[in-house]
């Protein structure tokens, strides 16, 4: 009998470890694939093309620094229009933003709504498509999002690079907490100032300030060289980066000015200046948006002014509703996992920094 039981344990162990190779093998040759085919679009837009733009270079001339940046195709035209009503109001930030659009009806749709924006256009067939996180046009578009740093750095220029996701109750360009700054890149962090200590000091990605030197252009043509090789999205190749102390200094956005979608489902006290409203990985956001009420563009597309107004209120009183999905859900889990993992002893700090090179290879979920 006991002989039948270690048999039946040994078979149930040998099962487990099988599945877990054949999912971790899968994952692997997912990955070699994703990277591979990231890299054949990214022939689409390669630094050395979107140096020879004179287009690009005219209008990188007219911005004053530090300008933002941000990019788009068709699919997050209405997301991007919602930004620009959010930021109606505020002066010169729509002059202060350049639009890299993907397409003709991301261009064009810009354009008719706020005649005067500077909007640039890089025809990208592969990246035309609408995405969904992982997949080879989501590693893509941020590979050209470093191509395109790169171009600027090498033009010389200081620059934020920001979404049209996040919601804004005050003029982040004007804001004089980075001004005397000795530093390469000013990172966005992850969650909020009521997170957990491990959340803190890690790169969110989606609204940062490169500063020019030439040392910020070797940590970027650095970060290009693990991006073009490996399926890792670049806050966590960012994590390595900044570890190299003595070679590049990376400051961190205190969550008093930006803050992740993680602020909404706590206290929601600290109302931060900027809130990036990420977490949605099914789609949807627009929807979402507006289940926030963050969503400031009538049926028509034009822009409500009143509704920016009424969402000003509810984050300053702490009135933002919390939305309950099987994506939150999910989000929350990954959150938990890598909060659990990043406060281990010996093998926490380790995790932080270098565990990004590894959790995108497994996506058990």
């Amino acid at each position: 009998m006991l002989k039948m039981v270690n048999s039946k344990a040994t078979y149930t162990i040998s099962l487990l470890a099988n599945v877990i190779l054949l999912l971790l093998l899968n994952n692997i040759l997912r990955s070699v694939i994703i990277v591979n085919e990231m890299n054949i679009c990214g022939k689409e837009f390669e630094v050395s093309s979107l140096l020879n733009s004179s287009e690009l270079r005219d209008l990188v001339n007219e911005m004053k620094d530090p300008f933002g940046v941000m990019m788009l195709n068709a699919h997050a035209l209405d997301i991007t229009l919602n930004w620009l009503c959010n930021t109606a109001h505020m002066d010169d930030v729509h002059r202060r933003t350049l639009f890299f659009t993907l397409d003709e009806i991301a261009q064009h749709g810009l354009l008719r709504a706020y005649p005067k924006l500077h909007v640039f256009r890089w025809n990208a067939p592969c990246l035309k498509e609408t995405f969904k996180p992982g997949d080879t046009t989501y590693m893509s578009f941020f590979l050209l999002r470093t191509n395109l740093i790169r171009a600027l750095l090498r033009m010389k220029r200081s620059f934020w690079m920001i979404q049209a996701d996040t919601i804004w109750r005050g003029d982040l360009y004007t804001a004089d907490h980075w001004s005397f700054t000795h530093a390469n890149v000013l990172l966005d962090q992850q969650g909020h100032q009521g997170s957990s200590k491990s959340r803190k000091r890690q790169m969110n990605g989606a609204n940062f300030l490169v500063i020019y030197s030439p040392r910020t252009l070797n940590l970027i043509e650095e970060l290009f060289w693990y991006q073009s090789r490996f399926y890792v999205t670049d806050p966590d190749v960012m994590k390595i980066m900044c570890n190299k102390k003595d070679t590049y200094r990376c400051q961190f956005i205190n969550h008093s000015i930006i803050s992740g979608w993680e602020w909404v489902y706590g206290n929601q006290e600290d109302t931060p200046l900027l809130v990036q409203m990420d977490g949605e990985t099914r789609g949807g956001k627009v929807e979402t948006l507006r289940k926030y009420n963050m969503w400031f563009l009538n049926d028509d597309w034009n822009c409500n002014r009143s509704a920016v107004s009424t969402t000003n209120r509810l984050m300053l009183s702490a009135k933002i509703p919390r939305l309950f999905s099987s994506s939150k859900l999910k989000q929350k889990i990954l959150l938990a996992t890598g909060e659990f993992l990043g406060d281990l002893p010996i093998f926490g700090p380790f995790y932080r920094i270098y565990g990004g090179l590894t959790s995108l290879y497994l996506q058990f979920f």
